[in-house]
């Protein structure tokens, strides 16, 4: 049982190991810079600003904290009273994804856990009944997971990698049957397509999805990272879960044009994440599955993660019918009354005006020859699922239909 009774109300915020300044909780939650502090802690909170404060806590701490699985588990260790944000932080440590680590004055220093085998993992999978997958989380659980995020997931140390945890591992679940290898195969339509991802393996079991973060360096070095949610400031955990789908990606290349170095290239780069995301049918591409990873010299789009086929998953409404979500997390334009996946023409015209790409028809290609690829290598791969690749290649084949296909080749 993780022990959550003491109070916390000031922590430091360390920025890649070093000083970065206070956090404390009174009436509001107060951030204070550290005279010596050479980095921010957040793109969105410059040093030259010094002091803030906020009734709810900064966006780029709230983009960390645990919801879903983890948020679960940890309350039923913690059955007497919910942990507050604070505590979650102090747990967190430094665990989390990006640059930031939290550290309570006078606590005594945290055992480093032992590392696994990254092969045992892909060896043995999740076990019958997920029952590797939970011993992760017993072991790893109390040294904070560091995760957001609904899907059931713990970030685990490598042996002899990194002191800190440097693999992320998700298993699936009755409600989503074969998620894990469904998430395999996006991540391999990215990847054939030259898109950015963080290497990933499935397990032999097909149950268990072992993923590098991608804020790690090989050096032991850190990137900083903030998603969408948190560079427009918003917090969206628990309650407030519904505004990461708020808004569009019309929005989103506005954040990339304002904070990107180079916003030409990565808006480039975001069309083809756009194009991946409405190919493969990712109803889940809201603001905190998009982000920006940066160093102390630029600023640049994260690598592609957290997508997959929702559309094979139907969902059962109030009145206990069974039905499938087609809208995509978000709309396309700003201005768009509906969430509607857009048809090719419209799909083009928001990567010619909205991210300044002079072939978006290239990029529908490129996607396109992945996901055959994609769907060609998984024939041949007895982790998939039979059932659920049955029914991802059927909405697959549609959406090649619909936007490549479907079109003149002297349209493209």
């Amino acid at each position: 049982m993780i022990d959550f009774s003491e109070r916390v109300r000031r922590l430091s915020v360390l920025v890649d190991d070093k000083q970065g300044g206070e956090l404390v909780r009174a009436s509001q939650f107060q951030f204070t810079y550290a005279a010596d502090a050479v980095q921010p802690i957040s793109l969105i909170m410059p040093l030259a600003d010094r002091e803030f404060s906020d009734g709810a806590l900064f966006a780029v701490m709230d983009m960390n904290l645990p919801e879903g699985f983890l948020l679960a588990q940890l309350r039923e260790r913690s059955p007497k009273a919910p942990p507050t944000e604070m505590q979650f932080l102090a747990l967190m440590g430094a665990n989390g994804i990006g640059r930031l680590a939290y550290e309570q004055p006078g606590a005594p220093p945290r055992t480093v856990p032992a590392g696994i085998d990254r092969a045992r993992l892909i060896r043995e999978g999740a076990g019958k009944g997920d029952a590797i997958f939970l011993e992760l989380v017993k072991a790893y659980l109390a040294t904070g997971s560091g995760l957001s995020g609904v899907q059931p997931k713990i970030v685990v140390p490598e042996r002899g990698t990194f002191p800190i945890p440097n693999l992320i591992v998700k298993v699936g679940g009755p409600s989503y049957p074969g998620i894990t290898a469904n998430e395999y195969l996006c991540l391999q339509v990215a990847q054939r397509a030259r898109l950015e991802v963080p290497r990933h393996e499935l397990s032999v079991d097909g149950d268990l999805l072992v993923i590098d973060r991608f804020d790690l360096l090989p050096d032991g070095g850190r990137l900083g990272f903030e998603d969408i949610a948190a560079l427009l400031d918003l917090r969206v955990g628990g309650a407030l879960s519904s505004r990461k789908y708020r808004g569009s990606y019309e929005d989103i290349a506005g954040v990339l044009g304002d904070f990107c170095s180079d916003p030409r290239a990565e808006l480039v780069k975001f069309f083809d994440y756009v194009v991946l995301t409405v190919m493969l049918r990712n109803g889940d591409g809201h603001l905190k599955n998009y982000g920006v990873a940066y160093d102390g010299t630029r600023v640049w789009l994260s690598p592609v993660y957290d997508v997959i086929t929702t559309t094979i998953y139907p969902y059962e409404r109030g009145d206990g019918v069974r039905v499938v979500d087609r809208t995509m997390a978000l709309k396309l334009r700003v201005g768009d009354r509906l969430r509607l996946y857009p048809d090719r023409e419209v799909l083009m015209v928001f990567g010619r005006e909205v991210c300044g790409v002079a072939s978006p028809a290239a990029s529908i290609e490129k996607i396109t020859d992945a996901m055959d690829g994609a769907l060609h290598a998984a024939d041949h791969d007895d982790r998939i699922p039979r059932s659920m690749l049955k029914q991802l290649a059927a909405e697959w084949r549609d959406s090649i239909s619909w936007y490549y296909l479907r079109p003149s080749r002297s349209k493209r």
